[in-house]
C-alpha cells in the first residue's frame, strides 16, 4: 500500500495541481510563508543553514540535520562541534558540509548586508554573485536560501532535480561558473514563472504548493515547522 501511494504521489502533474488550486489556498500559503520569513540576521543565517543541509539529501534528512545545527550559538566558534552535529544529523557528506557551512558562516557574519537584497542588483545577479562567492552551494540551493528569506518577492527559483524534470531540463544541473549554463538556468526560471502565474502565485509559493501536493500534504508544515521559531499557525 505504501509503495502504491508513493507512486500515485509521484505521478501528480502540474496540471493536476493547477486544476485543484484556488486563490484562497494561494493566500493561505502566502500568509504562512510571510510569517515564517526571517526578521533578524540570525534568522537569515538559519535559512541559509537549512539550504546547506538540503544539498544532496532527502527532505527528511534535511530537516533532521538542520534541527541539529539551527541553534548556531552552540557551535559558531567550534568547527569540530559543527562537524559532530552534522555527523549525528545524518544528512551525508558531513565533512564536506562542515567545510561549506564554516566558509559560509565566516563570510556571512563578516558582512550580513551582502546577503540582503537591495535595488543595486536584480534577483538573478544577486543570486549569481552569492553562489560564486560561496563554497559548495550552486545556483539551485542559493536560490532556495533566497526563497526562504523572501518567499513572496524572490524571483530566483530553486530548480532542483524535481523541478528540472518537470520543466524538461538537464537533470544533472547547471554550473554556476559557466555562462551558458547560467543562461539556460535563467531560461528555466522564466518557464517556472509562467507556470506560477497560471496559479496566480509568486514563484516560491507556487513551488511549495506543487511540491506539497506531490508529497501528499495539504501544507508545508510537515517539513517547514522547524523554521517557525515558536510561532503559532492555524494553517
Amino acid at each position: 500500500m505504501g509503495s502504491q501511494t508513493k507512486r500515485k504521489r509521484s505521478q501528480v502533474t502540474f496540471e493536476d495541481v493547477l486544476n485543484n488550486i484556488d486563490l484562497h489556498k494561494v493566500n493561505l500559503y502566502k500568509e504562512y510563508w510571510n510569517n515564517v520569513a526571517p526578521k533578524t540576521d540570525g534568522e537569515i543565517f538559519q535559512r541559509w543553514l537549512f539550504a546547506y543541509t538540503s544539498i544532496h539529501t532527502t527532505w527528511e534528512s534535511n530537516v533532521r540535520a538542520y534541527n541539529h545545527i539551527k541553534n548556531f550559538e552552540t557551535w559558531i566558534d567550534d568547527k569540530d562541534k559543527l562537524s559532530h552535529l552534522l555527523l549525528i544529523g545524518r544528512a551525508g557528506c558531513h565533512n564536506q558540509r562542515t567545510n561549506y557551512i564554516w566558509d559560509f558562516k565566516t563570510k556571512f557574519w563578516s558582512n550580513p548586508d551582502r546577503f540582503k537584497k537591495t535595488n543595486k542588483e536584480n534577483w538573478f545577479k544577486f543570486r549569481n554573485r552569492l553562489s560564486l562567492e560561496l563554497w559548495g552551494i550552486g545556483l539551485a540551493k542559493t536560490s532556495f536560501a533566497l526563497e526562504l528569506c523572501y518567499p513572496e518577492t524572490c524571483k530566483a527559483v530553486c530548480l532542483d532535480v524535481h523541478m528540472l524534470r518537470l520543466l524538461g531540463m538537464n537533470e544533472q544541473g547547471y554550473k554556476k561558473d559557466n555562462k551558458k549554463d547560467i543562461l539556460e538556468y535563467e531560461k528555466g526560471e522564466r518557464m517556472w514563472h509562467y507556470r506560477a502565474s497560471k496559479m496566480s502565485a509568486p514563484n516560491y509559493i507556487a513551488r511549495c504548493i506543487y511540491w506539497d501536493v506531490k508529497q501528499g500534504h495539504k501544507n508545508s508544515r510537515y517539513w517547514s515547522s522547524c523554521l517557525e521559531n515558536q510561532l503559532h499557525f492555524d494553517f
